[in-house]
């Protein structure tokens, strides 16, 4: 967090030179703003650690499945970091979710602005969350079958 901050205030300093009229030295300084942001990138995704508990994928059971022509009923997937698309488990599809609605609890828990007024054929599936019980109504974009 303090790294973030230090930037934005690297940031704002450059804005001010900028103003100032001391371009050259400016478009350097940008070069190495930009090359910092990109390492503290890299640096947190290099640390973050795959899996669920104790590295193990999360794994999740889809039913009620509806969609386009092809579209499975039910399917089981797993995911290695949580906000992660689902890879189904006996093919190559992908899953990914960008609606979500607790039908428990009656709330919205995802949603991603514009899905709804995208071109695309959606798949919305009900899944249950292992260790609360609560159903998931599922809505996002099933990848085509490449086969294996």
């Amino acid at each position: 967090m303090s790294d973030q901050l230090g930037l934005a205030r690297a940031l704002i300093s450059l804005r001010a030179a900028y103003d100032k009229g001391e371009g050259r030295m400016l478009t350097r300084s940008c070069i190495a703003a930009a090359s910092l942001l990109a390492a503290l990138t890299v640096g947190a995704t290099a640390q973050a650690e795959p899996g669920g508990p104790n590295g193990a994928n999360l794994q999740a059971h889809f039913f009620d499945c509806t969609g386009p022509a092809g579209t499975p009923t039910s399917f089981d997937a797993e995911l290695q970091v949580r906000g992660a698309a689902w890879h189904l488990t006996h093919s190559r599809q992908i899953f990914n979710v960008l609606i979500g609605f607790d039908e428990t609890a009656n709330t919205l828990v995802v949603v991603t602005p514009g899905f709804e007024r995208n071109a695309v054929e959606a798949v919305t599936c009900r899944s249950v969350r292992p260790d609360t019980g609560h159903v998931f109504l599922l809505t996002g974009v099933l990848s085509a079958d490449t086969g294996g």
